[in-house]
């Protein structure tokens, strides 16, 4: 049998993407996924003491292997998200990229909002905040320390030895109090909306189903959509985010529970899933292919809804880990144990960029949205924010795909 070609982005771009479809197309909404936890907030002084944020564990990050790039170094410096003028300098950065939306990443623990500073005293107090709308996500996983800590036991839910701390609202109580705070409090801000309706991303639906069922997460959802309505919005467009690994199966089911778009977070750490497990380091410019002939593909079609195509600049998880021991054998996933992709290169991510262009225009029929996993990850080596390896060449590589 003849092996399978290798591909890679952007050398063989025009062999996986029609080049007449890579165009921006019309009305085009470009929305990028915000991590907030680089700023000081109630949960992490709880946690680790007065004014501790993850940048803490980026300082921390060394090498692995020769050649690793790690750690990663802000070059606008460890800008503090909880401030407003943070956000006045992001949003011109993103506007100036095209990206029309931030979407926060937004957690609700121990019956209240938490991480929720960066949002509501950052962007929100930011005096150009109009210039680009905003939506949340509503992040339904549990809350961990996140290094892994010396002498506990690994979680079935994560698999790594990170030690449990806030369980993820799954009552029905908390379920519908921390959604239902989310349309209230921000929908009638500038907030982001498909054909008149308020996107709400929902991390994991799985988690949902399992504590409900079918017909229960449909109901939550059209009561939900109702309670929208009579705050005087035309409803809600949920959206689910299919990265968990309970979402493998819930995926099949979206229609069912009443969503109306799905898509992704970081696709190149779900294309890391279709690479041999024995290779340990992988290439990011392979990875980038793989979406475009894979990943995508895989996910289109799944449902009779629109699916958004995500892009994503990379994906390096070993600052938040601790290195395991090498096994005699590969094994990705006893070492790193984690995805580390290397060449990760403004011109790969561009290249992406321009394929998912690609991927709307031959779908003229969807909602034309792009999405992007992440403005400021940067603990998992997925973040357009420029640092000391490439500058702004993520944000200008971006700029050019989308001219």
């Amino acid at each position: 049998m003849e092996a399978e070609p290798t591909y890679r982005l952007p050398d063989d771009l025009y062999r996986l993407v029609n080049p007449d479809l890579i165009y921006r197309p019309k009305d085009l909404v470009v929305a990028c996924y915000t991590f907030p936890h680089y700023h000081r907030s109630a949960l992490n002084d709880r946690l680790y003491g007065e004014g501790w944020t993850e940048y803490v564990l980026m300082r921390g990050a060394r090498p692995w292997f020769p050649g690793h790039d790690q750690p990663r170094t802000p070059l606008l410096g460890e800008l503090d998200e909880r401030q407003p003028s943070t956000w006045e300098r992001y949003i011109d950065l993103a506007t100036g990229a095209g990206i029309n939306v931030f979407i926060f990443d937004w957690y609700w623990y121990a019956g209240m909002p938490a991480l929720h500073e960066a949002l509501e005293e950052g962007f929100l107090g930011a005096r150009n905040r109009d210039r680009m709308q905003f939506a949340v996500m509503w992040v339904n996983h549990s809350w961990a320390y996140w290094f892994p800590t010396v002498g506990t036991e690994p979680r079935d839910e994560w698999g790594v030895g990170w030690e449990p701390l806030y369980d993820a609202p799954e009552s029905a109580e908390e379920v519908w109090r921390s959604l239902t705070y989310i349309i209230a409090r921000y929908f009638h801000l500038n907030y982001w909306k498909i054909e008149g309706k308020p996107v709400l991303p929902i991390w994991d639906a799985s988690r949902l189903i399992r504590a409900f069922g079918m017909e229960g997460t449909r109901n939550l959802l059209d009561e939900l959509r109702a309670f929208a309505q009579r705050l005087g919005h035309e409803g809600i467009h949920f959206h689910a985010v299919c990265h968990e690994g309970g979402m493998q199966e819930a995926k099949h089911h979206l229609v069912e529970i009443g969503v109306d778009s799905y898509g992704l977070y970081n696709t190149i750490a779900e294309a890391s899933g279709w690479r041999p497990r024995e290779e340990e380091i992988l290439d990011c410019r392979v990875l980038a292919a793989d979406v475009v002939t894979k990943v995508w593909h895989a996910l289109d079609n799944l449902q009779p809804l629109p699916c958004f195509p995500t892009i994503s600049p990379g994906c390096d998880g070993s600052p938040r880990f601790a290195m395991p021991e090498r096994p005699t054998q590969p094994d990705r996933h006893k070492w790193p144990g984690t995805v580390i992709a290397i060449n990760d290169h403004p011109h790969v991510f561009e290249a992406l960029a321009r394929a998912a262009l690609g991927y709307l225009n031959a779908r003229p029929n969807l909602p034309p949205v792009l999405l992007i996993g992440s403005w400021n990850e940067w603990t998992e080596g997925h973040y357009l924010l420029p640092d000391t390896r490439y500058g702004f060449g993520m944000l200008r590589a971006l700029a050019r795909a989308l001219q």
